[in-house]
């Protein structure tokens, strides 16, 4: 089988499987339509992912070298699983995260993650989740059954109604929640790469100016997840996404923190002043990785429970930091 085209986690994937195994892959392509056409005609079951040129296809291991021998067929991926980037701990006193006076007002953040539940610190004294999308158990009113997303828009944009001690680097931001992860805190790519077409087609409604991305895959270089920030990037969007907690060994940046356009967040270690052992290092293929590190170890914002806030450590922290402070820099 011609493998020249398999990226490195789809050559492991392979190389573990019988070629009569069915599994759905990402390809990427340099001419969309004529693709398109090749699997239309060949009867393969496939969703097309236009703004990141690339579909997913569920097929055989063993068809793989028909894709793989077409000219207009870039790459071939595995459908990568995607995991938070954060740990939850038990409560400790609050700490107050921002002192500016611009707030984010008028920006709205976007937040591909576990869902967001109905805080106080995001609808009183009124609402500022302008939307809620759920890809996974589709309901249509706010909710959170893992805590991460919730936490992360706290960070970004909390409203500090509990304690003033407890405020949001941008918390006058209006949010739009897009619930991409399961309970447990995972995903697969291809769910990922529905959340961002979402934003990619309905980020004019919304006035939808920065994304943030608490999660990570283990992907190749070019990834689809890549690929969709990017074509957001494109559109003016800010995208901050984490890097990772995968060190401190170096070439450990997560996908979609691997592209060189958008904005890379690692950890850092206040109490010892330096950056989090456990933070993703880089260099990636492109460069060097991360492009900041913000707090990232013992956190506090807003928890999903009764109890209004709990702390986090991870990559998945310091990310919405940036991203608030990239709503802050809009607003003012």
């Amino acid at each position: 089988m011609n493998k020249n085209k398999f990226s490195t986690d789809l050559l492991q994937e392979v190389n573990s499987l019988d070629n009569s195994a069915v599994r759905s892959f990402f390809i990427s392509s340099s001419n969309f339509d004529r693709t398109k056409e090749f699997l239309i005609k060949h009867n393969y079951k496939f969703k097309p992912y236009r703004f990141a040129k690339c579909f997913l296809v569920d097929c055989p291991i063993g068809d793989l070298e028909n894709f793989a021998n077409l000219k207009d067929v870039e790459i071939i991926h595995s459908n990568s699983y995607v995991l938070t980037c954060g740990t939850e701990h038990n409560i400790i006193n609050l700490n107050k995260l921002n002192e500016g006076k611009y707030f984010g007002k008028g920006v709205t953040i976007c937040f591909i993650d576990t869902g967001i539940a109905p805080h106080f610190d995001f609808i009183f004294p009124y609402s500022r989740i302008v939307k809620f999308v759920d890809l996974i158990n589709h309901k249509t009113f706010p909710y959170d059954d893992n805590g991460h997303g919730t936490f992360v828009c706290g960070v970004a944009c909390g409203g500090g109604i509990f304690s003033k001690n407890n405020i949001g680097i941008a918390p006058f931001s209006n949010i739009v929640s897009i619930k991409a992860l399961k309970s447990d805190g995972s995903s697969n790519s291809n769910t990922i790469l529905d959340a961002m077409q979402w934003i990619y087609e309905n980020h004019k409604v919304f006035n939808i100016s920065v994304v943030c991305m608490s999660f990570g895959a283990d992907s190749s270089d070019n990834s689809p997840l890549a690929k969709g920030a990017e074509a957001l990037w494109n559109l003016g969007i800010t995208v901050v996404a984490a890097a990772g907690n995968s060190g401190p060994k170096t070439h450990t940046i997560k996908s979609p923190g691997i592209s060189p356009k958008i904005i890379t967040v690692g950890a850092f270690d206040s109490f010892k002043f330096k950056t989090a052992n456990f933070s993703s290092r880089g260099p990636t293929h492109f460069g060097y990785k991360p492009d900041f590190i913000a707090p990232a170890v013992d956190l506090i914002s807003c928890n999903n429970k009764i109890i209004p806030y709990t702390k986090m450590s991870g990559t998945s922290v310091s990310s919405p930091i940036v991203a608030g402070v990239c709503a802050v820099i809009k607003s003012r």
